[in-house]
């Protein structure tokens, strides 16, 4: 009943708007202008929230949930691993209690199946990166379609990924496997290729670890890498991926947990880093999407601060989303008091919610007829299983073929580590 008079009010305002274009970027940015009408400045700032769902919850966890979904009303959920029929009823649960849509991500660098066994697993980006040419391009286009699908599927419209870090070899780094390789022109080809598969299909990518993870053999997750490059080595190396898929029309930016003096010179995370994301990346390489950090529990930013000062500094610095939190309330409380008080200015908030609430309008999710709700899963996954086997035939053809080596981590092959969160 609640959405229902929400969104009845929404209509309202679009007709009285006089919105009768049938263009669907004016209808989705009136929809966008009706709903910053609406939102009240703790509201707004919920919309930034990106709340994590892993499996099992206990029933305190279930409850808080509940109430941050339908009282806070937060803009977006992670999903960690897990079986998929758990995770997508826990879904259909929150959508059913948020007045908006939530804008629902994961990680699925290799498709469905890094969150879900139900699903079959593509190859790792350093092993796609023995694909040769275009043809290597085109399968990887055709893998990012398939990978849409599937989470297009489940309704979910975020996948953080593609990796676009030059990673450089041999590889010493436990992760070096989510890299597309050393060479930063190829990195950007086929991450270019991955997202656009991926944005054809109505979902959203989204390039990390900027401004370029490859290089460090210090694990973000434990505490901050430190890249000593000079400026000129991180355009022509680190950089150059990124750009290629700001170029390209990708969605959403992630930005790393790591130092790089050269950007810069207090030494402090890029997360926090407001040379990093409003110089750098918004005013010189022009990126005009949705920016995000990484998890903002990991120690490469974490360490040494609460998850108040992390939280607000990462909004400060100038992401627009706020992934993973902790002390969820208690950061909307700052952040919107410092709003409504003009010590910070309301056009900076405003701005990060307009590009989160476009992101969903673009989606679909306040069009007639839209519905959030998952069904039919079982015929879904068996869809997406048929659609897989037949691409990774044809993928497992073409490696078969490359004349590019497998090239081996420093001291053997590395088995891919990912943190008790899954990130």
């Amino acid at each position: 009943m609640k959405r229902s008079l929400f969104i009845a009010g929404l209509l309202v305002a679009l007709l009285t708007a006089g919105c009768r274009d049938n263009s669907a970027d004016l209808r989705h940015q009136a929809q966008v202008e009706a709903l910053m009408q609406q939102l009240s400045i703790r509201e707004k700032v919920a919309q930034l929230i990106v709340l994590t769902i892993s499996r099992e919850p206990s029933d305190s966890t279930r409850s808080l949930q509940d109430s941050l979904i339908r009282d806070e009303g937060l803009g977006g959920v992670i999903i960690m691993r897990g079986p998929v029929r758990p995770f997508i009823e826990r879904m259909n649960e929150l959508q059913a209690l948020s007045k908006l849509p939530l804008l629902v991500a994961t990680d699925a660098e290799w498709g469905a199946a890094m969150r879900f066994a139900e699903y079959l697993p593509y190859p790792r980006q350093r092993i796609l990166g023995r694909l040769e040419g275009r043809s290597g391009r085109k399968l990887i286009y055709k893998m990012g379609r398939n990978v849409g699908r599937e989470l297009r599927d489940l309704n979910i419209y975020v996948n953080y990924a593609p990796v676009a870090d030059a990673c450089p070899d041999p590889y010493d780094k436990s992760d070096g496997q989510r890299s597309f390789g050393s060479d930063p022109e190829m990195v950007g080809d086929y991450a270019t290729a991955y997202m656009k598969g991926m944005q054809d299909e109505g979902i959203y990518a989204c390039g990390k670890h900027y401004p370029g993870h490859g290089a460090t053999t210090v694990d973000s997750h434990y505490e901050m890498p430190v890249v000593l490059y000079d400026r000129a080595r991180l355009d022509s190396v680190e950089l150059a991926p990124f750009q290629r898929l700001i170029d390209e029309g990708v969605a959403m930016i992630m930005v790393a947990h790591m130092s790089i003096p050269a950007i810069d010179s207090t030494g402090i995370p890029m997360s926090i880093s407001a040379p990093c994301m409003k110089e750098l990346l918004r005013e010189e390489q022009g990126f005009r999407g949705l920016v995000i950090t990484d998890a903002v529990g990991m120690q490469g930013v974490a360490a040494g601060r609460t998850p108040l000062e992390v939280n607000t500094a990462v909004y400060r610095a100038g992401s627009d989303m706020i992934l993973m939190p902790d002390d969820i309330k208690l950061t909307i409380d700052a952040i919107a008091d410092s709003v409504a008080c003009g010590i910070w200015p309301v056009e900076e908030l405003d701005a990060k919610v307009r590009r989160v609430l476009t992101l969903k309008a673009n989606a679909g999710f306040f069009d007639e007829g839209y519905s959030p709700i998952v069904r039919d899963l079982d015929q879904k996954i068996a869809d997406a299983r048929q659609r897989d086997s037949l691409l990774q035939v044809r993928i497992d053809r073409a490696l078969s073929r490359s004349s590019k080596p497998y090239i081996e981590p420093v001291g053997g092959d590395k088995t891919l580590v990912l943190d008790k969160a899954g990130k």
